[in-house]
């Protein structure tokens, strides 16, 4: 297969026509022409009319006007982005469920609950802090991500815990 360079990711809201939000983590590569995978088509029930040139929403029955390239010619079964060599190349290859983002939640396989033990009265508590703009914009599709993919819920709970953020170093 060939390498790929990736530079990171970023987290977007394609929009095609169909009345609903796709917010989805892509991932930066260095490619001629944008791909959308399978785990995306999958998530959000999307499935390519190849014939028609066009995306079916499978939930709502919608469908996009005529795409301009919905497929290249040729046969892509998997791309490796991973050399070989690299220190953690065997455990992704045996693992490969660990890279991916969103799909299907898996349900535990064991009956272990996890639990937090809290005391009586209310908890302690801090007054609220503004993020900046671009720290806000930021979290804010973090957490819509988050939610969409089934991993937080909503909660008015005052259990909750402040937000923390720090730029990647």
């Amino acid at each position: 297969g060939t390498i790929i360079r990736t530079f990171g990711q970023i987290t977007l809201e394609p929009n095609f026509g169909l009345r609903r939000t796709f917010l989805w983590r892509f991932i930066i590569a260095d490619v001629t022409q944008p791909l959308i995978g399978a785990d995306f088509l999958s998530f959000y029930h999307l499935l390519p009319d190849l014939q028609k040139g066009r995306l079916i929403d499978g939930k709502t029955g919608l469908y996009t006007q005529k795409l301009k390239s919905v497929v290249k010619k040729g046969n892509i079964s998997s791309i490796k982005i991973l050399p070989k060599q690299a220190k953690y190349h065997n455990l992704l290859s045996e693992f490969p469920d660990i890279t991916k983002l969103g799909g299907v939640r898996k349900e535990a396989r064991h009956s272990t609950v996890h639990y937090i033990k809290t005391t009586a009265g209310p908890p302690e508590g801090c007054r609220p802090r503004r993020l900046a703009p671009d720290k806000l914009k930021a979290a804010k599709a973090e957490f819509d991500l988050l939610l969409n993919e089934g991993i937080i819920q909503p909660s008015k709970s005052p259990w909750a815990s402040p937000l923390h953020m720090a730029p990647k170093k």
